[in-house]
């Protein structure tokens, strides 16, 4: 209970007053004195409390017609009522007035105390509910801000970063040998980085719509695995890394093969990049008795914080300082947009899968996706590879 909560008491006899004065102190509240209803309706506009103790009968105006004005003004304020008429009756009446409880004469300020605490703790329990609404609130604008940025980046964006990776491809052939073949093929690389962005942002926008639409097929495992290993093989030798599979040669799996891919190469390259020069990783995959697939992905990098690993998986969350961030696909400790994770977790449930991950600080981390060897819907006419 608040010490510092605002207290309206008001009453028409003096005597009263002055006990109710002494107690609330005692108590440790802080309060107002009115001597009737009218002086109680000013000071009750005029500054913010929680909780009103008011006698009924009273001269200008009866604490009915207080408690009738204030409930109509400020339906969150308590009121506690003091009547010398404590009948079933006077109860039923004062609750249905909105009333929290009443207090009768000649008063026992023991049973007050007792009545006044739990009403303290309804306002507070209150005002929290109202923080918390109000807190819900303004999260669900900012998603839905930041839905809706999402969603405009990728359509306003898709096209002329398409327009420029093309420009910037032709260029790099057309100049090899020429004296700013370096300068383009900066922007070459640019242009390819800018369109991955895209590319991510369209994924997203997908999973958030509910559109993210698979493609599928029965393929060989392994084949994607061997796929990332060389488009990886330049980032893994300049890391001086150690990559390693066990993927069996004949494991097939029905899924859609180039989210499959990414989500392959998503959990690759961040084991890459946290993982220190001269470290492992190394890719497994077994068939389980419920005819499932699980493909691991095992690095003694360094670790995720126990307290993080249930929002690595959230849109645009990094491990580690913001501060210091810098982009990078390979480099150690490098960041990205804080997205990779939340695709590969948005992909994984589009396939009715899951993924989990183990991490030790100081010793690495093990991310395991766990998808249906075969998926039902559309199933007829795949064709494997």
């Amino acid at each position: 209970m608040s010490k510092d909560t605002q207290i309206l008491l008001v009453d028409d006899e003096a005597p009263i007053r002055m006990l109710w004065e002494r107690f609330l102190g005692r108590w440790g509240y802080t309060f107002d004195l009115a001597e009737n209803g009218r002086d109680a309706l000013e000071k009750a506009r005029a500054h913010t409390y929680r909780l009103l103790i008011t006698d009924l009968t009273m001269p200008e105006m009866t604490g009915n017609e207080l408690i009738y004005v204030l409930r109509r003004e400020q339906p969150n304020l308590e009121i506690i009522v003091t009547t010398g008429h404590g009948t079933i009756e006077v109860a039923v009446e004062l609750m249905k007035a909105g009333v929290f409880d009443f207090i009768t004469k000649p008063i026992s300020f023991n049973h007050a105390e007792l009545i006044l605490k739990k009403c303290m703790e309804q306002a507070e329990a209150r005002a929290e509910n109202v923080r918390l609404k109000r807190i819900n609130r303004d999260l669900e604008e900012l998603n839905e801000i930041k839905e809706k940025f999402i969603a405009i980046t990728n359509h306003e964006l898709r096209t002329p970063v398409s327009v420029l990776s093309n420009i910037a491809e032709i260029l790099a052939q057309e100049l090899r040998g020429h004296e700013v073949e370096p300068l383009v093929g900066m922007v070459d690389r640019a242009a390819r980085q800018l369109a991955e962005i895209v590319g991510q942002m369209h994924d997203i926008s997908g999973a958030k719509s509910n559109k993210l639409a698979l493609q599928l097929s029965r393929f060989q495992v392994r084949g994607v695995v061997e796929e990332i290993k060389g488009e990886l093989i330049l980032a893994v030798e300049k890391r001086k890394q150690q990559l390693t599979d066990g993927v069996p040669d004949q494991m097939l799996l029905t899924a859609d093969r180039m989210k499959f891919k990414k989500i392959v190469r998503e959990l690759v390259q961040n084991a890459v990049k946290f993982t220190p020069d001269g470290g492992s990783i190394a890719l497994s995959a077994q068939s389980l008795p419920d005819a499932r697939l699980i493909l691991s992905v095992q690095d003694n990098g360094i670790g995720i914080p126990a307290d993080q690993q249930s929002k690595i998986f959230q849109l645009f969350y990094e491990v580690g300082d913001t501060l210091h961030h810098h982009t990078s696909k390979d480099d150690f400790l490098g960041g990205g947009m804080g997205v990779g994770l939340s695709i590969v977790s948005d992909i994984v449930a589009a396939h009715n899968g899951e993924v989990r991950v183990t991490s030790e600080v100081g010793k690495g981390s093990t991310f395991s996706v766990i998808l249906p060897q075969s998926q039902s819907d559309g199933a007829a006419g795949f064709n494997a590879e």
